[in-house]
Parts: C-alpha cells; structure tokens; sequence
C-alpha cells in the first residue's frame, strides 16, 4: 500500500510544479506587458511634450519678433536687457518658454569684407567671373585684424574669409584660400565666391577650428561649436547702399575698441549703461575719435534691423530649441532669414 501510495504523491508534487511555473510565466507575461505600455505612454507624452515644447518656443520667436518691430515704450527697458545679454524666462501653457536676443548689427558684417561683392545668382551664371574689386583700402578689413589680435586669433585668417567671398581665384595674403585649396581636401567642395547666406559657413573655412570660434565667443550646442552663437561676426545681406555700419550701444567691448581709440570706447561703453546712445558729439565723440576715417560708415547709434534670436520651450523632460536670424521692419513686420529647429 505504501509502496502504491507512492505515485500518487509525486503526481501532486509535479502538478503543483507545472501550476507555480505557470503562475510564474503568467507573471512575466503581465510584468513585460506592463512595461510596454509604461513605455508607450511614456513615449506618447514626450511627444506630446516635444509638440508643445516646440510651440513654445515658436511662440518666443514670434513674441521677439514683434516687440522688436514695433517701438513699445513700456517694453524699451525689456529690449535693453535683452539685447544686453540677458535671458528672458516666462512660465506659459503649462511649460516654460526662454529667449536671448543678439544684435547682429553689434558685430561686424563678413559680407562687407569684399566690396562690391555680386549676388551669388550672378556669379554662377557667368562663364568666367571677373576678378573682385581688391581690398587693401577696405577699413573692415584692418578691423577685423585689429580685432583678432585683441582676441589672440591669427589675423591672417581674415584673407581666407575676404577668399571665401570675393570672386576672383587669388589667395588674399599667407592665410588666404581659393577653391585649389578646398577642392584638395578629404571631402573637396569649392569657395563661396559670393555673399555668405549665413554665419554658419565659417565652419567651412580655413582656419576656423572650434578654439578659433571659442574665442570669439561661440558656444556648445548639443556638443558642437555653433558658429551662430559667436558675439563678433555676422553674416547678413548688405544694405542696398553697400556699407556697414556696427551699432555702438550693442557692439561688446573688444569690437569697440577696434572701431574706436580705447579712451573712447571707455565711453561709450560707460554711457551705454546708464541710458541708450542717441548723439555722439556731446560725448567728445568726433571722426578723430575712429581709428578708421570717414566713421559715419563704419558705425550708428541708430536701431538695428537685423537679430539673431535662441528660444527654447520647455514641457516636463522636453526641450525644443529654435534659433533664427530675422530682419524688422517692411510690411509684415520682418523677415526670417534663417531658421533651425533642434
């Protein structure tokens, strides 16, 4: 009897094994589909927050743009912050929008490095293009290089940006570069040989490694040296006239003292401090005061056209970047020249 008694016991004890294993794959099964759907909706909402994060900062970038076409007493104090380098931060729709603002007529215009410089259609659909007026007499030459020594950069860099613009196929100076020099790298293309449509072509360059753009003043973006966050160099369409004119109450320091003997940038930068420049003869401010002669087409106190703005939108663990160059002014109150989403 005890010996027939026998299976009947291990025909339980294996019944309730195959039970606790089915109970335990059960489990597993219900764990991982629960994380799945963890999963899912932890993704659905970082989308939903990357929408709105973006639109977010969309609406910070079109937030600067209007008040910086329109002349707003109430909000002059905001604009002055802004364009002195500060961020402005705004809780809205349940997240939080963030937006700086630079003056892209504070730094000096690449594209006038080469005068009389051709738009691009024009030089590309001719046969043989002729040579660039030469630069020797340009000022914004000399005060690039006055500024690059003030920075420890190489001046001799600015003949490869003058060679990256002019048209002509001579190498401007020992560190010019014409499109011989581009075509014989690892992954050749050729020179501009025309306007610059944006900052970003500095990268291109020669000479333009990320500790050349560090000293001037670029930043790290999602790990890269971004050219567009440089606070000396722009690049934008010449005005109709053809010249450049820096503004002095937004221009830094450095770049100041390139345009003007130092006492004088001493000046102007303690009086931009205290109230925005309108006139600078009470400020003993005359031609002589410019290292450059002829200064009425060097420098202006008058309000910017062109800014570079970095918007960011913030909802939950989202970030949305948007960083934009825009123009004020005309009849729909501006223009977008370039634009990038991140």
């Amino acid at each position: 009897m005890r010996r027939g008694a026998a299976p009947i016991h291990n025909e339980r004890g294996v019944a309730l094994l195959i039970t606790l294993l089915i109970i335990t794959l059960v489990a597993v099964v219900a764990l991982e589909q629960n994380y799945l759907m963890r999963v899912d909706l932890h993704t659905a909402a970082n989308f939903r927050d990357g929408v709105r994060a973006y639109y977010l900062a969309k609406s910070g970038l079109t937030l600067v743009k209007e008040v910086f076409s329109r002349e707003i007493e109430q909000l002059a104090e905001v604009k002055k912050g802004l364009l002195g380098g500060g961020a402005y931060s705004q809780p809205l729709g349940g997240g939080v929008v963030m937006v700086r603002v630079a003056d892209e007529e504070g730094k000096i215009n690449l594209n006038a490095l080469v005068k009389e410089v051709e738009p691009l259609q024009a030089v590309t659909s001719r046969r043989r293009p002729q040579l660039a007026t030469p630069q020797p007499d340009n000022p914004w030459v000399r005060i690039t290089e006055e500024l690059f020594q003030r920075l420890g950069i190489d001046p001799t860099l600015v003949g490869a940006m003058v060679d990256w613009i002019d048209q002509d196929d001579v190498p401007t100076g020992v560190g010019g570069a014409e499109s011989a020099y581009y075509r014989g790298l690892e992954k050749p293309y050729t020179a501009r040989n025309g306007p610059m449509e944006t900052i970003t072509e500095l990268r291109l360059i020669k000479g333009f490694t990320d500790e050349v753009l560090l000293k001037l003043g670029a930043k790290r973006v999602g790990g890269l040296v971004d050219p567009a966050t440089n606070i000396y160099l722009t690049a934008v369409p010449l005005p109709q006239e053809g010249t450049w004119q820096v503004n002095l109450n937004t221009a830094p320091p450095l770049l100041l003292g390139s345009l003007l003997k130092d006492e004088f940038a001493e000046v102007v930068v303690q009086q931009r401090t205290k109230v925005w420049i309108k006139e600078l003869a009470p400020l003993g401010i005359t031609n002589d005061a410019f290292r450059e002669k002829g200064f009425q087409q060097l420098a202006t106190t008058a309000p910017s056209k062109h800014y570079f703005v970095d918007t960011r939108g913030t909802v939950g663990e989202m970030t949305k970047q948007i960083t934009a160059l825009f123009t004020t002014g005309g009849n729909k109150g501006g223009q977008i020249l370039y634009w990038r989403v991140q």
